[in-house]
């Protein structure tokens, strides 16, 4: 639980040091048409931005901008204009979702995202997770429509689409025959609408003025290895043998290989790791039941497994000056490679002894699952990694747990 508490403890600090400024060069656009210069304070936000933060060159005053505040502004390849719209806000969830075609849409006043802009414009809006897109027209913003829905037949639900944005899209582009066979195909999302758009560009032998260039998700690839320290705990509701064995903690060396999936937005903070990686522990133990020097009994254990683990974390990542640090956490898949788990029993009653091998456990479990906890910090290629697991151990009787606790102290080098 203490681990835990750790993790949650440097999670809010990452979280404060989220909300921290960060200025880039950019401008606002005034109402009556004046395009000024100045300083954005810049979140790569992943949902559209309520207020914006500007500050002039050379000045320290902020001034703050909401939606209908101002015409536009931009920062970096981004260009936001403030409006007021309508928006659709139907929450369908797997749980809770409509059974009605019909629009459930109320006006807003938001910063709308510029996709494509040029003689016919498409733009969005991304609020809690959400996504509506917009045409031009005039000086106006429509929205263009779209809903799924559920309904039943013959006790089956089925999905439904309202697909008025087709037809919107089909007398918005008209005067291009040639898009109407792309938007039969149109899907409601910012790739197939935008492609829709450049589609119209070329039909119409025209570039579009501004296109906001699309983040990709980008993959880091490398190696790693390291130490672990495995330490090896029972419990357990009946008596078994391998209650009375004191395991020692283990220490062994752990290799693998890692591709960490750089997720877009959010300043390219957040990323999803994945790592193939083999690890092992060796631990033996023993105990004795002596009544004298003629009758006794010595117990001895051994436990060896080598796993490969797929190891799947959330990541996030903070830059600090030359050096980022990171906290993630995630879930353990390992299967045993190989497995020993054996007891040997030595019995000596006066003139008669006897020597025996058998199984520790009869009943164990080579796939296991755990808990992963870690920090660390990436300077250049290099990256290390202080990590806590929490497996689920080999026993398979239900009342009886073997667990491994693990604690790694990794080295990443990132190939490209």
């Amino acid at each position: 639980m203490k681990y835990i508490f750790a993790f949650l403890f440097f999670a809010l600090i990452f979280n404060k040091a989220v909300s921290q400024e960060k200025y880039l060069p950019g401008y606002v656009k005034t109402l009556e048409g004046d395009t000024i210069p100045g300083l954005i304070d810049y979140r790569n936000w992943d949902n559209n931005p309520k207020t914006v933060f500007f500050k002039q060159k050379g000045q320290d005053r902020i001034k703050v901008y909401k939606p209908l505040d101002i015409a536009e502004f931009g920062v970096l390849d981004e260009i936001y204009v403030g409006a007021a719209v309508e928006k659709e806000v139907t929450k369908n969830t797997v749980y809770v979702h409509s059974e009605s075609s019909a629009l459930q849409v109320r006006m807003d006043t938001v910063f709308l995202q510029t996709l494509v802009l040029g003689k016919k414009s498409l733009l969005s809006m991304k609020s809690s997770g959400k996504e509506n897109y917009y045409i031009k027209e005039g000086n106006n913003y429509t929205l263009l429509k779209y809903k799924w829905y559920l309904t039943e037949q013959k006790g089956i639900q089925l999905k439904e689409e309202n697909l008025t944005y087709k037809r919107q899209l089909a007398s918005y582009l008209g005067d291009c025959l040639y898009m109407m066979p792309s938007l039969e195909d149109a899907q409601y999302n910012s790739n197939s609408l935008e492609s829709i758009f450049l589609k119209y560009y070329e039909c119409t032998d025209r570039l579009p003025t501004f296109r906001k260039v699309r983040e990709k998700i980008v993959a880091d690839l490398g190696i790693l290895t390291g130490v672990s320290s495995t330490s090896i705990s029972i419990n357990s509701s009946q008596v078994f043998d391998i209650q009375r064995i004191n395991f020692p903690r283990d220490y062994s060396v752990v290799v693998g290989i890692f591709v960490d999936l750089i997720l877009p937005r959010k300043e390219r903070k957040w990323s999803i790791y994945n790592e193939l990686l083999y690890s092992h522990y060796n631990v033996s133990g023993g105990f004795q039941d002596f009544t004298n020097e003629n009758d006794y009994i010595n117990v001895e254990g051994k436990l060896s497994y080598g796993y490969l683990k797929l190891n799947n974390l959330v990541r996030f990542k903070y830059p600090l000056k030359s050096f980022k640090i990171f906290a993630n956490a995630g879930i353990s898949n390992g299967y045993a490679l190989s497995e020993t788990i054996k007891k040997s029993t030595f019995k000596k009653f006066y003139t008669s002894e006897t020597n025996n091998e058998s199984k520790l456990l009869d009943k164990t479990r080579r796939y296991e699952q755990g808990l992963i906890l870690g920090l660390g910090a990436i300077k250049g290629r290099l990256s290390g990694e202080f990590r806590y697991e929490r497996g689920n151990g080999v026993s398979d009787y239900i009342y009886l747990g073997v667990r491994a606790d693990r604690f790694f102290l990794l080295v990443n080098y990132r190939l490209n």
